[in-house]
């Protein structure tokens, strides 16, 4: 049987976020800015049209923006998660295989569907992810995830195709292949963009006219892959089952330089909740975590200190990990530095059902949590919107 596989793309998700619950912003130029209000690191096609860059420091474009009235908001990933996972329900009530593939996209096998009901099916999921979470979505079909990214990418640069692209309604794809350049398909990043471009290789019609074993050398068997699926070929499967995350980060930059040992405690206290949640809703456990100090490097502050703990028992309990590894933050702290950044990073992780067991362990004496009212440490977000649909305090109130 012939693969139909799709990708479901999210249109520049976090400013769509933003724009649900601030219509002001609609066909207005609007970014989303990172940690501390640093870089723009989500655009609309306005602020795109003005030539705002990924990337860019805010501080730069700050006084352009107030003259071109753009909406501007601080980065809010509790309700970017929370609107993901809307979305990813929405498309799973009309295909089985999903495979969620990041926060904004997701792959569908959709090859159970006949042919000439697959476009029917592609425009109710688009209208109905619009309609039920307001997200606007671009979605790609082909014979396998290499073209079906491809065919996205199409659906959202050319308006003629109403936000659905299927590779077998393009005309002469084969050719239109020398117009695509080498990095504009998904499997081929910077490092082998820059070898290929080093060879002469420029567009991906080059590239698949090279010879496999010189791929294969030079970009591993990944490189091959992605030639053979730009040829027709399916490679990747869509996993269903999402595989077991190797580590789970919670970390963030402070707002400001922080040389307290109260500040920085309570700052570490709040990642561990933070990273507690993530591991509840990946379903898993931490045996072993690594925590983390560092200074500011843009000042010239290079330093950074790291200790790896062992916990006594398999635990999600934000108490027990607190109070195992604060003896070892204790230790790394130093009153004659200032400090710009930490984190916890959770690894040997376990499913939850999977329980391990040492030979030796003892009980763990419990450490009370910081209370700090001050909270120097908090990011600086100057333009951030409530979490309309995380917190029951800040959920729309709707009078009539």
């Amino acid at each position: 049987m012939n693969k139909k596989i799709g990708i479901v793309d999210c249109n520049n998700f976090y400013v769509s976020c933003e724009r649900v619950f601030h219509p002001i912003s609609i066909g207005r130029p609007t970014v989303v800015l990172s940690n501390n209000d640093g870089c723009v690191i989500a655009r609309s096609q306005e602020a795109k049209d003005l030539g705002i860059k990924m990337g860019e420091p805010f501080f730069q474009k700050r006084e352009f923006m107030e003259e071109h009235r753009f909406c501007v908001y601080s980065s809010n990933y509790n309700l970017y998660g929370d609107m993901s996972d809307r979305v990813m329900t929405v498309i799973k009530k009309y295909a089985n295989e999903v495979e969620v593939y990041s926060i904004d996209e997701c792959f569908v096998d959709f090859s159970n569907i006949p042919d000439n009901e697959i476009e029917e099916q592609l425009y109710l999921i688009r209208n109905e992810v619009k309609r039920l979470t307001g997200i606007p979505v671009s979605i790609g079909l082909g014979p396998n995830k290499t073209l079906a990214k491809l065919t996205s990418h199409i659906a959202k640069k050319q308006p003629s195709y109403n936000g659905i692209c299927s590779y077998w309604s393009i005309p002469n794809f084969r050719n239109s292949l020398y117009n695509i350049p080498v990095d504009g398909v998904w499997g081929i990043g910077r490092k082998w963009t820059k070898k290929l471009n080093t060879m002469g290789v420029e567009s991906i019609g080059q590239f698949v006219m090279m010879e496999d074993d010189l791929i294969k050398k030079l970009m591993n068997i990944n490189g091959l892959k992605t030639k053979k699926e730009i040829l027709g070929l399916y490679c990747h499967p869509v996993i269903k089952i999402t595989k077991l995350k190797r580590s789970i980060a919670s970390t963030r930059s402070f707002g400001q330089d922080i040389d307290s040992f109260d500040q920085i405690a309570e700052a570490m206290y709040s990642y561990v909740k933070n990273g507690v949640k993530k591991l509840i809703d990946n379903e898993i456990s931490p045996n072993k975590a690594t925590i983390f100090l560092c200074g500011n490097i843009h000042k010239g502050e290079k330093h950074q200190i790291s200790q790896q703990v062992s916990f006594q028992i398999q635990t999600r309990d934000a108490d027990v990990i607190w109070s195992q590894i604060y003896p070892y933050l204790r230790n790394m702290y130093s009153p004659t530095k200032k400090y710009k950044k930490c984190g916890i990073i959770f690894n040997d992780l376990m499913p939850e059902t999977v329980q391990q067991t040492k030979l030796f362990s003892s009980s763990v004496q419990l450490i009370q949590p910081p209370k700090n009212t001050e909270q120097k440490w908090e990011m600086k977000q100057d333009y951030i919107s409530q979490k309309y649909t995380t917190s029951w305090s800040e959920i729309p109130s709707v009078f009539v």
